[in-house]
């Protein structure tokens, strides 16, 4: 093995080790800060898009009725009038007769994104000036709208979003999801937010002012976008409207996941962001280091030269650093959950590193999104194409709602 090759591999595993525990230093400074406890409480439209049983999904619609909050509604909607989850709705609506609740029914032909055609016939509906989306794995403590709605005292603020925290995992796939939203997810977020002032919306949790949301052009303007989130940020950021970040944990439910799940929704999500910002996805290896060090490793070994530093001490070194990096995303998920995903989870995250690597790659060319029972192409911006649809199969795997 050559020696500038493993001078050029040391340099890039270095690099990412540093910046990725950087990240996640930021994401603890954040986690840090203490939410707002107290502040306006306006009354709020809880807008809940339904697709297949999620995980838990009636203890999770139960969350959000039994919020600590004055006034408020919840509305329901999936695209099928057949989807199970609107049965788990309507139980959820008999055992609690004094919250105002609604179920619609919506169409595919409102937008491309089905998640987005849910939320404007919810909006139709809804009743008050503040609209808070809420996916349907989301499990918040009774104190979620006080805190979101708490982010509005600053009158600057147009939309709030949450940090998310993956929880209840069962399986190895569930693990892997909920440790890359408590490691990756979760410090790529916080640090657009804090050091580059670029909000990285994730629309499991978003609060806004109708108002607001009108005069960008409604949920109309994002229909046929992927990532319809994340440039909802952008354009109120844009329009002058500050986007601030609940540092108020709100769980999200990924229990019975398998490997193969894990996989498509991230090679989705890294489908996305290739689109919507095509410099930043160049960069993301570097947030990777496991690979880049196992592969130092590798190559020192190799390496016959002698290039003024041992493998006997290079390799023991990479080791450490991917000891240090599975170590940092535990305590990480044990920051953000108040416990850990156990010790013996310490062998798994090195594994996740490798799988979102090719993963990375793979996002980079491929355009064809498989989404509940929809094939779309995506486009730049994560504008969305039609493709065939396909018959739902609520017995089948699915990937939470985005």
């Amino acid at each position: 093995m050559d020696v500038w090759v493993v001078s050029i591999l040391a340099v890039i595993a270095s690099s990412s080790l540093l910046l990725a525990l950087f990240t996640h230093v930021v994401a603890h400074m954040t986690l840090n800060r203490a939410s707002r406890k107290t502040g306006p409480t306006p009354a709020i439209s809880i807008l809940k898009p339904l697709c297949g049983l999620d995980d838990g999904l009636e203890e999770n619609l139960r969350a959000i009725a039994v919020q600590d909050y004055p006034v408020f509604e919840v509305l329901f909607a999936a695209e099928d009038a057949e989807d199970p989850a609107l049965d788990v709705a309507r139980r959820v609506k008999r055992a609690y007769p004094a919250v105002p609740m609604k179920i619609v029914v919506s169409s595919s032909a409102d937008a491309l994104n089905p998640k987005v055609a849910n939320l404007m016939a919810m909006t139709r509906e809804a009743k008050h000036r503040y609209l808070l989306v809420s996916d349907s794995n989301v499990r918040p403590d009774p104190g979620y709208l006080r805190a979101i709605a708490a982010e509005t005292a600053d009158s600057r603020v147009g939309l709030v979003s949450s940090v998310l925290s993956g929880s209840g995992e069962t399986t190895v796939g569930a693990l892997l999801e909920n440790a890359h939203l408590n490691s990756f997810i979760l410090s790529a977020v916080c640090a657009g937010n804090s050091l580059a002032r670029h909000p990285c919306v994730i629309g499991k949790s978003m609060l806004v002012r109708r108002t607001d949301l009108e005069s960008l052009g409604g949920w109309e303007s994002v229909g046929d976008l992927l990532a319809e989130d994340y440039i909802l940020g952008h354009r109120f950021k844009k329009a002058g409207l500050g986007v601030a970040l609940s540092s108020h944990p709100v769980p999200t439910i990924n229990a019975d996941w398998s490997v193969r799940r894990f996989l498509h929704r991230h090679l989705r999500w890294n489908q996305m962001r290739r689109r919507i910002a095509p410099i930043a996805y160049l960069f993301e290896p570097l947030l990777y280091p496991v690979p880049w060090l196992l592969s130092l490793a590798v190559a020192s070994a190799a390496c016959e030269d002698d290039w003024g530093l041992s493998p006997q001490l290079t390799v023991p070194a990479t080791l450490v650093g991917v000891l240090m990096k599975a170590g940092s995303d535990l305590a990480l998920s044990r920051r953000l959950r108040g416990h850990g995903l156990g010790i013996a989870s310490l062998a798994w995250m090195p594994v996740k590193d490798m799988l979102l690597l090719p993963l990375w790659l793979l996002g980079a060319f491929r355009r064809k999104v498989a989404w509940r029972g929809h094939q779309l192409r995506i486009g730049a911006g994560s504008r969305l194409e039609r493709g065939p649809a396909t018959a739902p199969n609520w017995n089948a795997e699915a990937p939470a709602p985005d």
